[in-house]
């Protein structure tokens, strides 16, 4: 009987100590992986710091282009005559992110319609690009601050939405409009080249499916905070 009893104490204490040694095998994997976690927290936040940084300095880098663009164009639409005009050279528009150089310049591309479709063009597409770099610089910067599931970044994701919906779209068509009237101009010998003017659609898929991400995320901050209330 004293054997028998002695024999569960032991086997009880047995089962404690392997008890206390997964307990302290548990702690200790617990704390690696919450230190883990906060190293991964810390790179990611590392990373929309940095992604932050470069959508500010392709803001800050796209404002002189812009008002280049502008007053290029408005020099030789309205002002042909002017010193400031003549000293850009002779007029040679950016059609499809290409530049064309005609060895004797066409009639068509001094022709006021078609700097006018140019200047619309560029101008569509330097305004998308200033506020798509605003927008994200914001978007990065709040993530980094806060968090991704914050009001702040649905009103963004909407401002994505939008832009490319409406000033991409008009940016990729005109650019294309653009494009089929430049290549009418070129003589091109033993081919026969055609253009389908529908990457605007690119654009708004593009701008839908921010949109849709802007409503998911909208209805997930929702959830959050609800969430939060109920704790």
């Amino acid at each position: 009987m004293v054997i028998i009893f002695h024999l569960t104490i032991t086997n009880n204490i047995l089962k404690i100590n392997i008890f206390l040694l997964f307990y302290d095998k548990f702690i200790l994997y617990n704390r690696i992986y919450k230190d883990l976690d906060e190293v991964e927290k810390l790179n990611f936040k590392v990373l929309f710091k940095v992604a932050s940084i470069i959508c500010l300095i392709g803001f800050y880098l796209f404002i002189p282009i812009t008002i280049f663009v502008i007053a290029y164009h408005i020099g030789y639409i309205w002002f042909p005559e002017t010193s400031f005009t003549k000293s850009f050279g002779i007029y040679e528009p950016m059609v499809s992110y290409l530049t064309i150089t005609f060895t004797e310049q066409p009639e068509l591309i001094m022709e006021e319609n078609y700097q006018i479709l140019s200047f619309f063009s560029s101008i569509t597409l330097f305004l998308t690009g200033l506020i798509l770099f605003w927008v994200l610089y914001k978007l990065f910067q709040n993530i980094h601050k806060e968090s991704l599931f914050v009001d702040k970044n649905v009103i963004l994701f909407y401002w994505l939405g939008w832009t490319m919906l409406i000033l991409g779209t008009i940016s990729f068509y005109l650019d294309g409009l653009l494009f089929d009237k430049t290549l009418a101009m070129l003589e091109i010998e033993n081919a026969t080249v055609s253009f389908s003017n529908i990457d605007y659609i690119e654009s708004i898929f593009s701008g839908i499916t921010c949109l849709l991400i802007g409503a998911a995320l909208k209805t997930a901050v929702k959830a959050i905070e609800e969430n939060k209330y109920t704790i």
